[in-house]
């Protein structure tokens, strides 16, 4: 693996912290603005900085050759987030960013190892649904029959949209927002 594919993965794991944003106050005492602000600062901060590399051209370490003219994944990711720390229930949230955060990478390595096996399919569902249902169940919001199955309804749709390849929509923010849809859409 090269060091800028490995780095691309590693920082992509990294945004497994983001629910923390949760732990913040509704409120910030300090600056006296809900922790929204702080959400909708960090995506325009994101976003800036995607404007003025797509301006000037440049290229970061760890960008893949087709992001050089279009948005690159991390801003897809950003919004991804955004959308669901600012949309969607906290637990929901919380299993499809860290969900996204490590089995896309996990994906993407299996792939590359193992390019046709049915492997690249069922591990990355299996994953999903363990950090799924332990984030459901510590959560403890739904019943057991519900952290199962919506686990597996975002296990699968969060795959699904994985895999799927689309030119100006990345993957980071499908694999976000759709699980998050579906299983709000089916959590009980």
């Amino acid at each position: 693996m090269d060091q800028a594919v490995l780095f691309r993965r590693c920082l992509h794991c990294l945004l497994a912290f983001a629910p923390a944003y949760f732990l913040l106050p509704t409120e910030l005492p300090v600056l006296g603005v809900g922790r929204w602000v702080l959400l909708i600062l960090f995506f325009l901060a994101v976003s800036l900085v995607e404007v003025v590399r797509l301006v000037m051209g440049w290229t970061f370490f760890g960008l893949r050759p087709h992001e050089r003219h279009q948005i690159a994944s991390f801003v897809w990711a950003a919004a991804g987030v955004t959308v669901a720390l600012w949309f969607f229930r906290d637990d929901i949230a919380t299993a499809a960013i860290i969900g996204m955060a490590l089995v896309d990478p996990l994906a993407g390595e299996l792939r590359r190892v193992r390019p046709s096996s049915t492997v690249t399919i069922a591990v990355p569902i299996a994953v999903y649904v363990v950090i799924s249902a332990v984030v459901f169940s510590a959560y403890g919001l739904m019943s057991d029959l519900s952290i199962v199955t919506v686990s597996i309804i975002g296990a699968t749709t969060a795959v699904g949209a994985e895999r799927k390849k689309i030119r100006y929509l990345d993957d980071d923010f499908l694999m976000i927002v759709l699980p998050c849809l579906l299983m709000e859409l089916f959590a009980f």
